[in-house]
């Protein structure tokens, strides 16, 4: 099995090809992705050969966040040295959060909040993962106004 592997500044991702192919395809045909098939492309190699495949493209960030939101995959926090599967991390919001449609509104002024003048009228929000102990092992902005 050939395994594809992810390192940021605090984890080492690693995932199943398959699970990593079937994902990018998604994104590639699903979403006109270019970026998706560039690094798909990158991963595809003969199944007869068992090896590890490093990924250093900036967007499979984005793909990691996707896998793990699945469940896919492990990772290990470098700040641990701990190894934790995937539905062992703890979600982390990113400014307003993961989509611009989460915005909570129940707040004073709601609705008036969101679309009223302001200062600064650029919002952005994201997502993450941390590992069990509260390390931050990944954080993309997924969204900005």
């Amino acid at each position: 099995m050939n395994t594809v592997i992810f390192k940021t500044e605090n984890a080492v991702f690693q995932f199943d090809q398959k699970d990593t192919e079937a994902c990018l395809e998604n994104l590639a045909t699903k979403y006109a992705v270019d970026e998706a098939e560039t690094i798909l492309k990158h991963i595809s190699i003969p199944n007869d050969e068992s090896k590890q495949i490093q990924v250093k493209h900036n967007y499979f960030g984005y793909i990691v966040l996707e896998l793990i939101g699945a469940g896919k995959g492990s990772v290990t926090c470098e700040i641990c040295g701990k190894m934790y599967e995937a539905q062992k991390l703890k979600p982390i919001k990113i400014g307003a959060g993961e989509s611009p449609f989460s915005i909570n509104t129940s707040k004073k002024r709601g609705i008036k909040n969101l679309f009223g003048k302001r200062k600064n009228p650029s919002m952005f929000g994201g997502k993450g993962y941390k590992c069990p102990a509260g390390h931050t092992l990944i954080s993309m902005e997924t969204w900005r106004t």
